[in-house]
């Protein structure tokens, strides 16, 4: 079997346990190099998936002509760079949610990506997650009516910004949690945000020392009527037996559906530590195994597919982009008090 050439630039969690995994365990990828700014971090990801080549600077692993496709899996605010480089490289592109955190960043990645003429993907995993799924499947059967009425919450324990993520303060929950809900309210919605009004609170967080937004709620209103609430929060104690909470609710004209995918008990877990209600959804990592499971890693499989197999990517650039143009009104709005229109 000839395999294609894959690489991962940052190899933190989600780079180094999720894109590497996917990449090592597919027989028809191949992962080439990874790259990150920690060496030893980099290097721990390299031994434990047997990849031959490591670097601290991508530029030396975009160089490389045995690689076609990329995964960025750096931070947030840490995209355009790279994702730009990569395009001019011809390397095909998977990029961690969100795009971008800027209007201007996002549209310097999709310029590139289309004067390169490559594929880009954007890594919203939940347009594989099987309730979201099922969620779409019964909102284009027409089996709730015409939908009116989202309410998504996603929020995260005070683990992850003071804890999982050490550049929380160049981010927030909206950024890192309302990409996901908001990607999902479009696709479900099949429509257009068109009006945004945003209110956030501070403290917190930055009596910890990291200088973020504790939380966001925002309304969001859609071309054709549709009004999607967004409720998302880094402050949730950490003695929730989950890191996340995930609910949606959509109301349309002919019925209503309830989704909960962080503590839907499927397992449930008692110790002398703690009770935890782990996550069967998401992924199960076996080290171990070339088998995949878990909708987190089916999102990965998908670029794999776009590159090797011209399948269609999960996610668009231009979808992406939107999401991204959607935040940033909601920043403004919540900075402002003012509602904020969508040209």
């Amino acid at each position: 079997m000839i395999k294609t050439g894959f690489g991962v630039i940052g190899t933190g969690i989600v780079g180094g346990a999720w894109h590497a995994h996917v990449y090592h365990a597919m027989p028809q990828a191949d992962l080439v190099a990874i790259c990150d700014l920690n060496e030893a971090r980099a290097r721990e990801i390299s031994e434990r998936y047997t990849v031959p080549h490591v670097y601290t600077d991508y530029r030396d692993l975009l160089a490389r002509d045995d690689i076609a496709a990329v995964s960025i899996a750096t931070p947030d605010f840490a995209h355009r760079e790279i994702a730009v480089a990569a395009a001019q490289a011809g390397k095909h592109i998977l990029v961690e949610k969100p795009l971008a955190t800027t209007i201007e960043d996002a549209q310097a990645i999709l310029c590139a990506v289309d004067a390169a003429g490559v594929k880009l993907m954007v890594d919203f995993h939940n347009r594989v997650n099987p309730a979201f799924m099922a969620a779409r499947q019964s909102v284009l059967a027409g089996e709730l009516g015409e939908l009116k009425y989202i309410y998504a919450r996603l929020s995260n324990t005070t683990f992850v910004p003071t804890q999982m993520l050490p550049w929380a303060s160049k981010s927030s929950a909206l950024w890192f949690l309302a990409s996901h809900t908001l990607d999902m309210a479009c696709w479900l919605l099949q429509d257009k945000p068109a009006r945004v009004y945003a209110v956030s609170r501070s403290g917190v967080l930055r009596d910890m020392g990291i200088d973020t937004q504790d939380f966001h709620v925002a309304i969001v209103e859609f071309e054709r009527g549709a009004v999607v609430t967004l409720e998302n929060s880094w402050i949730l104690p950490e003695t929730e037996p989950n890191v996340f909470n995930l609910k949606m609710e959509l109301l349309g004209s002919g019925g209503s559906m309830y989704l909960n995918t962080s503590d839907n008990r499927t397992v449930e877990q008692y110790t002398a530590a703690g009770a935890s209600l782990p996550d069967t959804l998401g992924f199960t990592l076996d080290a171990n195994s070339a088998r995949l499971s878990g909708f987190v890693l089916e999102a990965i499989a998908r670029f794999v597919d776009a590159v090797i197999d011209d399948a269609p990517v999960l996610t668009t650039g231009a979808e992406a982009a939107l999401v991204t143009r959607t935040l940033c009104a909601i920043e403004e709005s919540a900075r402002t008090g003012q509602p904020i229109e969508l040209d």
